[in-house]
C-alpha cells in the first residue's frame, strides 16, 4: 500500500512539474482581479478528474455571482446498504462579518459555513504586511467517509489540487456549474488549492473528538459564537485572558474567541476543542511593535493544546518560554503578518507537538534559546523536543528551524519527524542557525516529504538545506552578545522531494570568529548524516553538484540504505465498512 500511495505521489508531482509555470508571481495586490495567465502559480496547474458533462447549460446567477443549480443537486440521498453509517458535524452559523464570500461548502444539501481568514503570498518580509489575500477556513468533525461539494463564483478552469498528495484524493470537476466533488475519509488536514491561489484549508476532526474534556473541573467555556471583550466577561479589556493553574479552556466548534491567552509560572492548564482563536481584529505592526500573541506561556510545566485553530495571530502565535512538558496536538495555525511564526520553542523542555497543520508568514516550527529576561547572564536550555506527524505551509523563512537566537550552551535532543511540507517558497524547509554560543547536539530530520520545494522567491535563497555557525549582524546580538558555538551529531533522513526549483542547494557553513575579543575562534559543523535523500529524480549522493560545505565542516556524509526512499506517509483511516448512509448533526449559536 506505501509504494502504491508513493507512486501515486510521484507521478502526480511530475504531471504538475511538466505542465506548470515556473515563474510564480512574489507578490499578489489584489490577484482575484488579475489576469488568470499572470497569477498561477506551479503548484496550482493540476491534474484532476475532469467530468465529461458537455457544457450544455446556462446557469442564472444569485446577487453573489454563485450559478443557482437545480434544486436536488446537492441532495445525493443516503440510503442503507447494510454498512456502518458515516457521521458528520460542524457548526451551522456563521456571523456575517466571517463569511469568506467567493465558495461554499455543501455535505448533501446542507451548507458548511466557510470562516474568511487571510493568507500572505509575498516573499517579501514587511513589518506591515500590507500584501494579503482572502482565503478560507471549514471545520467539521467526522466518522467513516463523507462527500463534499465545493461551489465557487468563478470559473474553475479544471484546475485544483488536494494536498497531502499522500492522502491520493482526485477532485472531480464540473465546470459547467463551476462546483467541485470530493470525498474525504479520514480525519486530518487537508488544502483544496484553485486558480488566483484560492485555498480552501479543511479541518477534519474525529466525531465528537473533543466532548471528553467538557467534564473537566473549573472549565472556562467558550460556546459556539463570537467572543470578545465587550460581550464575554471572562475577556478583560485588554483582550489578554490570564490563565490560573489547574484551568480547563474549551473553545467549542462553531466558537470564535477574539482574545489571547497569557500564563506565568502556573501550570495544568488546557486549551481544547474545535473552535477558532481569531486575531484579525487586534493590530500587528512591528515598524510600531504593536502585538496580540494568542498563546503566551512563560515558566510554565504541564501545558497541553489540542485541536484549536488559531488564524490572523498579531505576532507569533505558540510562544512557549522557559517551560517543560508542554504538549501540543491537533493545532490548527494560519498567520499572515509579520513575525507569524507557527510554534516558537525557546528554553524549554520535553515538548511534543505532534498531528498539527502549521500555515506561516515566517517560520513554521521554530527552536529557539534565549536568555532570562530579568537577568540575561542566565541563559537558556532547550532538551526533548519533539515535532511529529505535521504538515506544514510556509510562504515566509524556514519551515524546519533551529535558531537564529540560540543563547546557552545546551540545546539536544530536537527531533522532526514524519513531517509533509505542502509549499516552502522563501528559504529552506530544513535549516539549523547557531549565532550564538550553544552547543547544538542530536538533532533529527527523519521521514519528510517535500512536496513543493519552490524557495528563493522574493528575497529568499534556493538552499534545501542550510546549517551555519556564524555571527549574525541582525540576530546574534538581539537579546546578549556571546561567543559562537558548534553544530554535531545531526541526521537527514528518508527525504522525499516530490517538485523542486532547480540548484536546490545543501549548504554546510562552519567559520572563524573575526570578532574583536574571540580570539579567531573556529566554530564546526561536525558528524552531518544525510541518508536516502530524493530530490525530484535523483537521489543526493557526495558527488552531486548542489552541495556546499566550506573548510569548516567536518564528516558530512551522505548514504543509501537501499531501502525504499518513501518521506513522510501519511496513515489514513480505512473507511470501506462504513457505506452509503450518513448522518448529518449541525451545531447552533449558544
Amino acid at each position: 500500500m506505501k509504494k502504491i500511495r508513493l507512486f501515486l505521489m510521484m507521478l502526480f508531482a511530475s504531471i504538475l512539474l511538466i505542465s506548470c509555470n515556473t515563474n510564480p508571481t512574489d507578490t499578489i495586490s489584489d490577484p482575484l482581479s488579475e489576469p488568470i495567465s499572470e497569477i498561477i502559480s506551479e503548484s496550482e496547474e493540476v491534474s484532476s478528474s475532469v467530468s465529461e458533462t458537455p457544457i450544455v447549460k446556462e446557469y442564472q446567477k444569485d446577487e453573489n455571482g454563485f450559478y443557482i443549480l437545480e434544486d436536488d443537486y446537492f441532495i445525493n440521498d443516503s440510503y442503507d446498504d447494510g454498512l456502518k453509517q458515516s457521521k458528520v458535524r460542524f457548526s451551522n452559523t456563521l456571523d456575517e462579518s466571517y463569511v469568506y464570500p467567493q465558495m461554499k461548502l455543501f455535505v448533501k444539501d446542507k451548507q458548511i459555513p466557510l470562516f474568511n481568514c487571510k493568507t500572505n503570498f509575498s516573499q517579501l518580509w514587511n513589518g506591515d504586511a500590507p500584501q494579503r489575500m482572502n482565503n478560507s477556513v471549514a471545520t467539521i468533525e467526522m466518522e467513516g467517509k463523507v462527500e463534499l461539494k465545493l461551489q465557487c463564483n468563478f470559473a474553475i478552469l479544471e484546475q485544483c489540487v488536494i494536498r497531502p498528495l499522500s492522502a491520493n484524493i482526485i477532485p472531480e470537476i464540473d465546470e459547467n456549474r463551476r462546483v467541485i466533488s470530493f470525498e474525504v475519509t479520514s480525519p486530518g488536514q487537508y488544502s483544496i488549492e484553485l486558480r488566483s491561489k484560492r485555498t480552501l484549508h479543511l479541518f477534519v476532526n474525529s466525531y465528537q473528538e473533543f466532548e471528553h474534556y467538557k467534564q473537566e473541573s473549573n472549565l472556562m467555556y467558550f460556546g459556539p459564537g463570537i467572543h470578545n471583550k465587550d460581550n464575554n466577561n471572562l475577556i478583560p479589556d485588554n483582550s489578554i485572558i490570564s490563565l490560573n493553574s489547574n484551568t480547563t479552556v474549551y473553545i467549542d466548534n462553531g466558537a470564535i474567541v477574539q482574545a489571547g491567552f497569557f500564563a506565568n509560572d502556573k501550570s495544568n492548564i488546557k486549551i481544547v476543542g474545535g473552535g477558532i482563536v481569531d486575531g484579525s481584529v487586534f493590530d500587528r505592526s512591528a515598524t510600531k511593535n504593536t502585538r496580540l500573541i494568542p498563546y503566551e506561556f512563560n515558566y510554565c510545566n504541564n501545558i497541553s493544546f489540542d485541536g484549536i485553530i488559531t488564524t490572523d495571530p498579531a505576532g507569533w502565535c505558540y510562544n512557549m518560554y522557559f517551560c517543560n512538558q508542554v504538549n501540543l496536538n491537533n493545532i490548527k495555525i494560519i498567520s499572515s503578518r509579520s513575525n507569524g511564526d507557527g510554534v516558537s520553542i525557546q528554553s524549554c523542555q520535553n515538548v511534543v507537538c505532534k498531528n498539527s497543520f502549521v500555515r506561516s508568514w515566517d517560520d513554521s516550527l521554530v527552536v529557539k534559546n534565549y536568555p532570562r529576561w530579568h537577568d540575561r547572564s542566565q541563559h537558556g536550555t532547550t532538551k526533548n523536543i519533539l515535532f511529529e506527524n505535521c504538515i506544514l505551509w510556509t510562504d515566509l523563512a524556514q519551515s524546519m528551524e533551529v535558531g537564529f537566537e540560540t543563547v546557552g550552551k545546551i540545546m539536544e535532543d530536537i527531533t522532526f519527524k514524519d513531517i509533509t511540507v505542502l509549499h516552502n517558497y522563501h528559504k529552506a524547509p530544513i535549516s539549523i542557525h547557531n549565532g550564538n554560543n550553544a552547543d547544538i547536539n542530536n538533532v533529527k530530520f527523519i521521514n519528510i516529504t517535500i512536496e513543493d520545494a519552490a524557495m528563493g522567491q522574493g528575497d529568499g535563497n534556493k538552499y534545501l538545506v542550510d546549517f551555519s555557525t556564524e555571527f549574525s549582524a541582525t540576530w546574534s546580538s538581539q537579546h546578549t552578545t556571546t561567543s559562537l558555538g558548534s553544530i554535531s551529531d545531526i541526521l537527514i533522513e528518508n527525504v522525499l522531494v516530490l517538485n523542486a526549483i532547480d540548484d536546490a542547494m545543501f549548504s554546510f557553513k562552519g567559520c572563524i570568529d573575526t570578532r574583536a575579543g574571540y580570539n579567531n575562534s573556529t566554530h564546526y559543523i561536525n558528524d552531518v548524516t544525510l541518508k536516502d535523500i530524493y530530490l525530484v529524480d535523483k537521489i543526493i549522493d557526495e558527488n552531486s553538484e548542489n552541495i556546499y560545505k566550506n573548510e569548516y565542516t567536518n564528516n558530512i556524509v551522505f548514504e543509501k540504505s537501499g531501502n525504499e526512499i518513501s518521506g513522510h506517509i501519511i496513515d489514513y483511516i480505512d473507511s470501506s465498512e462504513y457505506g452509503n448512509n450518513l448522518l448529518i448533526e449541525t451545531l447552533c449559536n449558544s
